[in-house]
């Protein structure tokens, strides 16, 4: 059954710019509100004049998802202002692109934080309200690099894997409750995302290039998770290469362990 989302507020984090920015212009056409979560307060700005716009409701406030006391402050401002909220979407995220024995600790304690523990602590801070009301969802955008983790992106990969296995779980503990749960996997999408990844030699940087140039548009995957939304859908897989992986991987293993070998030798020399 497709839900109607005219007049549900919305709480999307990394709401600034690529997925997260089309997804809530996709959203405000659908009738939605929002709260804009991001550390880029100018981008907040001018999307919240642009889904004003278009009809919604806008509050926004510049907000670092690694910390506790920020995130408690936005749900303090959420409750005097709103009172609840009936989406959650945990869009914030980062990439890495360095060999594993490369990978700093305080790269991988910033992946963590930003890629896994913020879903976390989001959820922690808006799902008892949606227990209460007996009635919510939670949208977690994974990767699709969790089937088919690409050399030289490994400590992103595990960072967004984990992030799906909580969000799978998740999904088992809360259906009961009334509560929803969405998880996203997107595939190569031409985003900001990239403009942060460091590349460290040729190779990674030809990847970087090759996902600029041939990756779609953020509005297909933005459509891709308003339609999950509006279904209710436990997963998105965005994108041909993503199903691709998820079933040949499973069912014919050796092109893809040679493919991960080939890979690895030309990105991370």
């Amino acid at each position: 059954m497709i839900q109607d989302l005219g007049g549900k507020w919305v709480l999307l984090t990394g709401a600034a710019s690529g997925i997260g920015k089309e997804t809530c212009l996709l959203l405000a056409k659908e009738g939605c509100n929002f709260v804009l979560a991001d550390i880029d307060e100018g981008g907040l700005e001018k999307l919240a004049e642009e889904l004003r716009s278009l009809g919604s409701e806008v509050l926004y406030k510049k907000t670092d998802v690694t910390d506790k006391g920020q995130i408690a402050a936005l749900a303090e401002d959420v409750k005097e202002r709103i009172g609840s909220i009936d989406i959650l979407v945990n869009n914030a995220g980062i990439g890495c692109s360095a060999a594993l024995k490369d990978t700093s600790d305080e790269t991988w304690e910033r992946l963590l934080n930003i890629n896994l523990f913020s879903a976390i602590h989001m959820v922690k801070a808006f799902l008892p309200d949606m227990i209460e009301k007996g009635v919510g969802q939670i949208v977690n955008i994974s990767t699709g690099q969790v089937f088919y983790p690409v050399p030289t992106w490994g400590a992103y990969a595990a960072s967004k894997a984990a992030l799906a296995t909580y969000s799978e779980c998740l999904t088992w503990e809360l259906k009961h409750l009334g509560i929803n749960v969405t998880t996203v996997f997107p595939g190569l999408v031409s985003t900001p995302f990239y403009d942060a990844v460091e590349a460290r030699n040729f190779g990674q940087k030809f990847v970087l290039w090759w996902i600029r140039s041939l990756g779609s548009a953020p509005e297909k995957t933005a459509a891709k998770i308003v339609e999950g939304i509006k279904r209710r859908k436990r997963r998105v897989i965005r994108s041909r290469i993503n199903w691709l992986t998820y079933y040949f991987r499973r069912t014919a293993p050796p092109p893809f362990e040679l493919a991960g070998e080939i890979l690895a030798r030309a990105l991370c020399e």
